[in-house]
């Protein structure tokens, strides 16, 4: 506020007009002096009202995202789709009133950008090509926004209701008008001893060669006679607080960017704060928030920088007492689709959230894992386990490997893929795929190769002979199956190439015979074919019987397959039954044969 200037002791005098002195030569037109940097163009006009906050889109976007933080921590972030008229209340998500303090709420709008374009900038991604020198051309052309479309409000809540940023701090109005600050002052009447001089007009000050105070300055509208300094050399002192550097450079070739430093904003329920504002570039580059954690941003003299810390022991160094989070968010504004990141840590794990599909974990650290968990080497390997990996994936487990997997140097050598043992050398395994197409599957020296069901059951074991034991852990014939009546009987193929069915009577039970005539039924009923096999491209003829149409004592009971022993059975019955008969028919013979003989040679003697 104007202070009242009247009735300076002669003794104050001299010191009173150095410091008026300095205060009006440091003082520029009170307009200059508070002006706020120019906004950019905003995305929406404000209503605030006591209960809502509404926000009327002025621009054509593809839907509006406000955040709003401040109070005591309080974060709150909700999304409008086109159409939609952004607004914000004094609750949080769960319906809470929120806490008295100042909000900064940030509106950020997606761009409506041609499907065109995204294509474009998309395919660029897609070849590996860095997108910016694309986006930076494609801006000129006018086919993207010259950047994000932000806007900034400030707003107050005391009791549950916003603030109504119109009203103005009593003595704010003085500081309206486009003068300067002594014009602003009036007349200043100065009392000397018993003298008056009155209605004395203040003009500006200009001095024209070096000023030197010796002691302390106060400048502002509130300074007051025999202001209290404490240690302050300069004291800046009203309601509204700016220290403009103004630069005058015309020249192309020099700098002549206009800043400013902002002490708090003006309206009603305003930012509490402090900023650099970028005056020419409408910017406002640094910001720091009344109440901020002591030591927010803290540079040491080794360069670290610390958030929230003032002994920073690394490049960058951030503490938080719940999960201290970095996040990396792609708001849409150069053409590719909107995607938040978050790279955070706490007591359970280190990992990246995924936030905008669902808040999703894709990749997470347990405290504890051990060193070199996962290794990248510099030609593309990775190691679990290991800081040396062999091939494209190697895993160690402490000193032992546990698998392998390449790809040969060359085309002919394939990949290879290998399991070792809890050794690292015996058991281990490995496939190997060739150009031809031919898959390998072997086990190192000396190992036995095994497929296992509930890991404990060897449904195939490749033995070191070589042998192939099907449900058979040693097999003793090139190809055994089973063991018992449970699983195959010891059905093998032997080294000549000979099938043999497992057919043991301590395998079998209801033993009775083939009744001869069953037999012959079955023999009567059976039709041999002559066929090939559907798809079969060598086109050979086969000979043997159709499962659908043989004889109910030799068919499956799914009438789709045929056990050769069956038929085998009937055909020996029926063989034996005709041997029976050749023999008895020979036996016959025979003696006819005897008795015509003797005929023959009593009719030779008579």
């Amino acid at each position: 506020m104007k202070q009242d200037a009247r009735d300076f002791t002669a003794a104050g005098l001299r010191a009173t007009a150095s410091a008026l002195t300095l205060a009006l030569a440091l003082t520029v037109p009170v307009v200059a002096q508070n002006a706020a940097p120019e906004e950019q163009p905003e995305i929406a006009e404000v209503e605030v009202t006591s209960s809502v906050v509404i926000f009327h889109p002025v621009v054509s976007t593809e839907g509006i995202t406000v955040t709003a933080a401040g109070g005591d921590g309080c974060f709150i972030e909700r999304t409008f789709e086109p159409g939609e008229t952004p607004y914000f209340e004094p609750y949080d998500d769960q319906g809470e009133p929120i806490e008295n303090g100042s909000f900064t709420i940030e509106l950020r709008a997606n761009s409506k950008i041609s499907g065109d374009i995204k294509d474009m900038l998309r395919a660029a991604r897609k070849r590996g090509e860095p997108s910016e020198p694309l986006a930076k051309k494609l801006r000129k052309l006018g086919k993207l926004p010259p950047g994000p479309l932000v806007q900034n409000v400030y707003v107050g809540i005391s009791n549950g209701k916003f603030v109504d940023p119109n009203k103005r701090e009593p003595g704010a109005e003085l500081q309206g008008e486009e003068t300067s600050l002594v014009d602003d002052l009036g007349s200043l009447d100065i009392a000397v001893g018993n003298s008056n001089l009155d209605n004395i007009s203040a003009a500006d000050f200009v001095i024209n060669d070096d000023l030197i105070v010796d002691g302390s300055a106060c400048i502002g509208f509130d300074c007051v006679n025999g202001e209290s300094f404490s240690f302050d050399t300069i004291r800046l002192k009203e309601n509204n607080l700016r220290i403009k550097f103004d630069d005058t450079s015309t020249a192309a070739s020099f700098p002549s960017t206009d800043w400013q430093l902002t002490a708090n904003a003006s309206a009603n329920g305003g930012a509490s704060k402090f900023s650099i504002d970028d005056i020419s570039g409408s910017r406002t580059p640094f910001t720091v928030e009344a109440n901020a954690r002591s030591h927010s941003l803290y540079v040491d003299d080794g360069g670290r920088i610390g958030n929230r810390t003032s002994t920073p022991s690394t490049e960058i160094h951030t503490i938080d007492g719940d999960t201290p989070t970095l996040r990396l968010q792609q708001d849409g504004s150069s053409g590719f689709a909107p995607q938040t990141w978050d790279v955070a840590g706490n007591e359970t794990n280190f990992f990246v959230r995924d936030v905008s599909n669902g808040s999703q974990l894709p990749f997470r650290i347990r405290p504890g894992a051990p060193t070199d968990s996962l290794f990248v080497d510099v030609d593309g390997h990775l190691g679990l386990g290991t800081a040396s990996p062999g091939g494209h994936l190697h895993i160690k487990d402490g000193a032992d490997d546990v698998m392998l997997v390449d790809v040969g140097s060359t085309a002919a050598s394939g990949s290879t893929m290998q399991i070792f043992s809890p050794d690292g050398t015996s058991g281990s395994f490995f496939s190997q795929a060739l150009d031809s197409g031919l898959v390998l599957f072997g086990a190192q020296t000396n190992s036995n190769f095994a497929i296992r069901t509930n890991g404990t059951t060897d449904v195939i074991r490749i033995t070191t002979v070589p042998r192939v034991g099907i449900l058979n852990t040693s097999p003793t014939h090139p190809l055994h199956v089973g063991t018992d009546a449970t699983n195959g009987n010891g059905a093998h193929v032997t080294t000549a190439g000979v099938w043999t069915n497992g057919s043991s009577r301590k395998n079998k039970t209801n033993i009775h015979n083939l009744e001869l005539d069953e037999a012959m039924a079955a023999f009567a009923e059976l039709q041999p074919v002559r066929y090939m096999g559907v798809n079969d491209v060598t086109e050979e003829e086969y000979m043997g019987f159709i499962a659908e149409d043989v004889p109910e004592l030799v068919a499956m009971g799914d009438r789709a397959g045929l056990a050769a022993m069956d038929i085998v059975a009937v055909l020996t019955k029926v063989v034996q039954a005709q041997n029976e008969l050749v023999e008895a028919q020979s036996k016959t013979i025979k003696e006819l044969d005897m008795r015509l003989r003797g005929l023959e040679e009593q009719r030779s003697i008579q």
